[in-house]
């Protein structure tokens, strides 16, 4: 027999456990997850842009919403906003919102004044991907285009418009503004809510000026209406006076007519018998009638009585 040997052992190890890769796969998924859903709020727009750069889409629905993993979102902000152009305010700008220093205007008659304007503009939810493609965000928007386009436009319009008009009827001008606003930022896909110009401020030499002819102004209309008062009442009494006139000449005409009447019912007849009439209501009163010696009618006394 051969000797013993020591018994070779050999270990063979278990296969290695696999439950440390569930953990890196809920990671994954839920990473994954997390790319592919997106929340979206009331009044945004979101546009969807591939890793290479390219626009996919954009949305304009409330809730939520699933993209692809590898796509970005941008949001803009479809709200009502405000560019507020006042006094000495210095620039700021954020998101479609912006806030400056008062814009200077020359008017139709030279003069140069400051005015204090707020602009109320929304976006067009189909615009958004136009307005990434040309500007990236909508802060570089508001920057670049629609502030430098409010100073502008209120710069091109005040010059239709002569000192009087822009002290007196601001609203004319508010509403050229308007006018010009909304044609020129149709095509970008905005909507101008409002146009509000709070304030014109012109030198007070120029406000002085403007001042003394508003008084000469309401001194001369005062005049004209004293002088339409008194032509007022001048042709009232006229009117009063040809209206007595035609009264009068009216009551005239029916007196006349009343007499002519008269006259033509009085025959000779009728006047005969009223004189016999009047000597009989004489004489039944027992009183002596003496007839002229002309007279041919016959009176009869009445008797005396025994």
């Amino acid at each position: 027999m051969e000797p013993n040997t020591a018994e070779r052992v050999v270990h063979i190890n278990p296969k290695p456990s696999k439950k440390w890769l569930i953990i890196p796969i809920i990671l994954v998924a839920l990473l994954f997850f997390y790319r592919c859903l997106y929340t979206q709020d009331v009044g945004e727009v979101i546009v969807l842009r591939a890793w290479g750069g390219k626009l996919t889409g954009y949305s304009d629905t409330a809730g939520f919403h699933l993209k692809a993993p590898w796509e970005d979102k941008i949001s803009f902000d479809t709200r009502n906003m405000l560019i507020n152009f006042y006094m000495d305010e210095g620039y700021y700008y954020n998101g479609g919102a912006a806030t400056g220093p008062d814009v200077t205007i020359n008017d139709r008659s030279g003069a140069k004044a400051d005015i204090d304007i707020q602009v109320v503009y929304s976006l067009v939810p189909s615009a958004a991907m136009k307005l990434y493609t040309n500007y990236g965000t909508q802060t570089n928007y508001t920057e670049r285009y629609l502030s430098n386009d409010v100073r502008s436009v209120a710069r091109e319009v005040s010059g239709r418009f002569d000192t009087l008009t822009m002290l007196t009827d601001r609203s004319k001008y508010t509403d050229a503004v308007e006018d010009a606003l909304t044609e020129k930022w149709e095509k970008d896909g905005l909507i101008v809510e409002q146009v509000a110009v709070q304030d014109v401020r012109y030198d007070e030499e120029i406000t002085n000026r403007y001042s003394a002819a508003q008084a000469a102004e309401i001194a001369i209309a005062q005049a004209k209406n004293e002088q339409e008062s008194a032509k007022v009442k001048a042709e009232t009494k006229k009117v009063e006076a040809e209206v007595d006139a035609e009264t009068q000449i009216i009551k005239a005409k029916a007196e006349a007519e009343a007499n002519r009447i008269i006259d033509e019912s009085l025959t000779e007849n009728v006047l005969r018998q009223n004189y016999y009439d009047t000597l009989r209501d004489i004489g039944d009163n027992g009183n002596l009638i003496i007839m002229p010696n002309d007279a041919n009618a016959m009176v009869q006394l009445p008797q005396k009585s025994e």
